[in-house]
């Protein structure tokens, strides 16, 4: 696995999109309170904490584990269906209008030359319209959105590409893409945004945001 010393010098890199590329991540957690009617506090953090410890997984996934954990039900594919659509209307118009985080325009430009990927939980078409509209499109090699699985798609870029593992890069915000990183033997760097708690056990290398990971190429 690449180590994460003062200076990186990745041969690939993959990269989240939320949290990590983009500010949305309040969106989209508020997005799931706002579906569900929720408007006390103690609900809502119950919520935000299932969301946090389930972080980087589809919308159709996180919502049938808040059905599951937060109101005790067991809903079928069209009642997620139905969820989904109508957490959609809620969130994706309001996506494009986030900010980038912090240094990612930095990173990006620093990484020119360096492939880079997008791996995300978000349905692939409503990723891309995101992206374009973002204009992000040109520094990555390929953008992959849901409903593929992350760690699969981690290890087939790294494959195709002809990568040494251990000189390739994820970057996440979530323990999704740190298992995912790990079992394709790949290095990685978390990012967690001020105010936000830490996912990541000790030995994860952590940034505040994309200037500290520009710091370290």
């Amino acid at each position: 696995m690449l180590q994460t010393p003062d200076r990186l010098d990745p041969e690939v890199v993959i990269f989240d999109f939320d949290g990590v590329i983009i500010d949305s991540v309040p969106t989209k957690n508020g997005g799931f309170a706002i579906l569900y009617g929720i408007d006390d506090a103690e609900t809502e953090e119950r919520m935000r904490q299932t969301i946090w410890r389930n972080g980087g997984l589809s919308r159709f996934k996180m919502l049938a584990i808040l059905e599951r954990e937060m109101f005790g039900r067991d809903p079928g594919p069209a009642e997620i269906d139905d969820l989904a659509r109508r957490y959609a209307e809620i969130v994706d118009p309001r996506v494009p209008d986030c900010a980038l985080i912090a240094g990612a325009e930095t990173v990006l430009d620093r990484l020119d030359g360096t492939p880079c990927h997008l791996v995300s939980g978000t349905p692939h078409e409503v990723l891309m319209g995101t992206v374009r509209a973002k204009g992000l499109e040109r520094h990555f090699r390929s953008i992959t959105g849901s409903p593929n699985v992350k760690a699969e798609v981690f290890v087939r870029i790294v494959a195709a590409g002809g990568h040494d593992p251990a000189r390739s890069l994820a970057i996440g915000d979530s323990l999704t893409e740190l298992e995912a990183a790990r079992k394709a033997g790949m290095g990685f760097v978390g990012v967690v945004s001020e105010g936000l708690p830490n996912p990541f056990p000790p030995d994860v290398t952590v940034v505040g945001d994309l200037h500290g990971l520009a710091q370290r190429l």
